[in-house]
């Protein structure tokens, strides 16, 4: 008798097994899984299908055993393992031929390139993000003060937390637009809470007018569009920006009427560096024009987020505080200042990772 069936992936073992699975069919072990369902045939792993975060990722069947309906079955149960977890909308970024399974699921295409292809499943969908953004900018555009150039520009920050370099970036953009819309990289995977994020934000570039700010959704450098932005995994990093730099290009630019986009150079981190080649060549295919910005310096230095992240992870920040000046806004300042900024900082000297 073969005994066989789906069930979570729980033990040290069954996950080796499945970064084993993924690596037989081209495929990496996804980051920051949450929970694992499996098939699993005479106690042998036959397919995998994860949940990270609201991205369902690391799809795969064994040769032995497609054809048989399996993979259907695995993202069936992971969506109804999401529902049960709270999640109504999931994505999945997967290889650009294996888009028609999932849209025969249910699942709405997002956007795809030559190598990959992005879905979403349930509610708020892409249509009721852009929706409720788009009212946002066009209110905000109401009362904002003329300006002689008719251009409306974006930058994406994930201001982690925000910085000098950052306020002189949107501040540039500010200059040369009707409106700048900053968005703010919406997925919770950085060291600063998404909501923190967004509010340093706000509050650090109020003085610039003609400035909106932003969720960014899962469709700006989340884990369903740039996966390889978090994982750090280079390899990836160039399909994975081109498919989030098409979602920017054939969806968000023009339904909210941007026409350039704003980026800091990158001499630090290759896969921002790839991600702004890519939008440099992509961009102009679709008659948005992009400006990449030499980063503002401080004391002969480059102003960066990381090195905000340093000085905390070093503690006795009020002994920081004419460094950290040199550095961030008054805002941002007060904030690592703060309770909050204390438990983050306290967070960060036990903390390895990228973001």
């Amino acid at each position: 008798m073969v005994l066989q069936g789906f069930r979570a992936i729980a033990t040290r073992q069954e996950l080796s097994e499945a970064e084993a699975l993924l690596r037989a069919s081209g495929l990496s072990m996804p980051d920051g899984i949450d929970t694992g369902i499996g098939f699993f045939e005479d106690g042998r792993l036959g397919g995998t299908a994860f949940l990270a975060g609201a991205t369902i990722c690391g799809v795969c069947v064994d040769a032995a055993h497609r054809g048989r309906g399996l993979a259907s079955s695995l993202v069936g149960r992971i969506l109804s393992q999401a529902l049960v977890d709270g999640i109504r909308r999931v994505c999945i970024f997967t290889k650009s031929n294996e888009a028609p399974k999932f849209a025969s699921l249910g699942f709405q295409l997002v956007a795809s390139t030559e190598k990959a292809a992005m879905l979403e499943f349930g509610e708020p969908d892409y249509a009721a993000w852009s929706r409720r953004t788009a009212e946002t900018l066009q209110q905000s555009r109401r009362t904002m003060p003329k300006h002689s150039g008719g251009r409306f520009g974006a930058v994406v920050v994930n201001a982690n937390p925000f910085t000098l370099g950052h306020h002189a970036l949107v501040a540039e953009a500010a200059a040369r637009c009707a409106q700048v819309v900053v968005f703010v990289v919406e997925e919770d995977a950085s060291s600063f809470p998404f909501e923190d994020r967004l509010e340093l934000v706000r509050r650090g570039a109020s003085d610039l007018k003609t400035v909106v700010v932003v969720p960014g959704g899962p469709y700006m450098v989340s884990r369903a569009s740039f996966p390889a932005y978090f994982s750090g995994r280079e390899a990836h990093a160039a399909v994975h920006a081109e498919m989030d730099a098409r979602i920017f290009a054939t969806r968000i630019a023009p339904d909210m009427g941007i026409g350039i986009r704003f980026v800091g150079s990158e001499p630090y981190c290759p896969a921002t560096a790839t991600y702004n080649e890519v939008l440099r060549r992509v961009l102009p295919e679709y008659g948005i024009a992009i400006e990449e910005m030499p980063r503002q310096c401080a004391a002969g230095e480059i102003i960066s987020a990381s090195e905000v992240r340093r000085i905390m992870r070093d503690g006795n920040l009020p002994s920081r505080i004419p460094e950290l000046e040199r550095l961030v806004p008054p805002s941002t300042l007060q904030f690592l200042l703060s309770d909050k900024g204390r438990s983050i900082a306290e967070n960060l000297r036990g903390k390895t990772g990228r973001h």
